[in-house]
């Protein structure tokens, strides 16, 4: 029989059926994954933990996810981003500890690492934190006034180096991405043989450090005492110290200089008594807290060891005016976790040892939280209804009690906040 002539058998039609759909299937799926547009509409639903881990699926998802036009769209939908966890640091050494907010976590808290970038040898010191951004500073081994100021993203590991700074005060870095995808780093200088200052400004998309001319040179009140801290708020840098009363402000899009006072607490007239007869109070013995969460900014001090309560304040949106927000009570911890009840070596009254990591707003007051470090414990204490549970705990090897000062605990925290963003 002739090939022309021989007939062809047909296939079943369960077996045609699947054949057909599975050719259907492939050849949709390869349509579709040739659509960028429509693949990033669908990662724009996913949150920033996933699609950090969705640039491990190809090349090309990797491009997509990379890509600035996509990142800058995502974190201006997305903001205010979730805080995610934070980095702690001692007093000793320079050493980070991290604790993480994410409750799919297996472990809370990671072991003690230095934080080192893969082009510069040298562990890095945190400055500040904002909006997914770290400000990191280093110095050479060999010269210790040989400083390096970085940039980083702890999400992706960019890092940027900044152009060399001179002389300066104090640096704080600006990042919002909801109104711009670019930051900036201010530079506050002393004018030399002077007590006026001036501040100048790098920029991520127009570069080098340039003086910021609509801001002749200023004085400071004797109430900003010292600059050794910073946080981003309000479209506003801040500097302030452990001993200033007020903070400087300056706001980075009308390029204005003015003073923002901390919350006037009762025992500060008793400070003010001290320094007049005995110089500067002892500030080891106060705890203050200054920070930022979802664009609220909070302040807490405590003076008195002593009391099972410490106030926390909230600063109006507009600037105008702290008031009190929340109470915290430490007397319902203390009898869960008796480890946080210690003697004052030099009054033996019982006190409490405590630190504040952070305060957490989440997206209701309700769920809103401050994180607090007691020995070997790090503690979520809920402002609302005032419930609290162990978050995390650490070796009982940890001690990071500092001579001297009074507080128990780290003594600088920096948020984590996964981001996409561009450095």
């Amino acid at each position: 029989m002739s090939s022309c002539s021989r007939k062809r058998t047909k296939a079943p039609r369960s077996a045609r059926n699947r054949r057909n759909n599975g050719g259907f299937s492939t050849r949709s799926a390869e349509i579709v994954a040739d659509l960028d547009d429509v693949l990033i509409q669908i990662l724009t639903f996913l949150p920033i933990k996933s699609l950090l881990k969705s640039k491990r699926v190809s090349k090309r998802w990797l491009s997509l996810i990379t890509n600035p036009d996509f990142s800058n769209r995502i974190l201006k939908s997305k903001h205010p981003l979730p805080i995610s966890g934070f980095f702690l640091k001692g007093t000793h050494d320079m050493e980070y500890r991290f604790v993480s907010l994410d409750d799919d976590d297996k472990e809370r808290i990671s072991s003690s690492l230095p934080l080192r970038f893969a082009d510069h040898p040298t562990k890095m010191i945190i400055l500040q934190s904002t909006n997914g951004l770290l400000l990191c500073k280093c110095s050479c081994p060999s010269n210790q006034f040989d400083i390096s100021y970085y940039v980083y993203n702890p999400s992706t590991k960019q890092n940027t180096l900044l152009p060399r700074i001179i002389d300066h005060v104090a640096i704080s870095l600006a990042f919002d991405p909801s109104k711009s995808p670019h930051y900036k780093v201010f530079c506050l200088k002393s004018v030399p043989d002077s007590n006026l200052f001036y501040i100048e400004v790098y920029s991520s998309n127009e570069g080098p450090w340039r003086r910021v001319v609509s801001v002749p040179s200023f004085t400071l009140p004797p109430t900003v005492m010292e600059f050794g801290n910073t946080i981003f708020w309000n479209d506003a840098v801040l500097w302030y110290g452990r001993r200033s009363r007020d903070c400087l402000s300056f706001d980075i899009y009308q390029e204005k200089i003015k003073i923002v006072p901390l919350p006037y607490l009762d025992h500060q007239e008793e400070e003010e008594e001290e320094e007049e007869e005995d110089g500067p109070p002892d500030v080891g013995r106060t705890l203050r807290f200054l920070d930022e969460s979802r664009g609220n900014l909070y302040y807490t001090e405590v003076y008195d060891l002593s009391s099972s309560k410490f106030p926390v304040y909230e600063m109006e949106r507009d600037g105008s005016n702290w008031s009190l927000k929340h109470n915290v009570d430490l007397e319902p911890l203390a009898a869960a976790f008796p480890e946080m009840i210690r003697t004052e070596h030099y009054t033996d009254r019982p006190i409490y040892a405590f630190s504040v990591i952070g305060i957490v707003k989440e997206e209701t007051n309700a769920e809103s939280y401050i994180l607090l470090h007691i020995p070997n414990q790090v503690l979520k204490y809920n402002f609302r209804n005032k419930t609290f549970k162990k978050l995390c705990g650490f070796k009982a090897s940890l001690d990071i009690d500092v001579p001297g000062y009074e507080f128990y605990g780290f003594q600088r925290c920096f948020q984590f906040i996964e981001s996409l963003a561009n450095v």
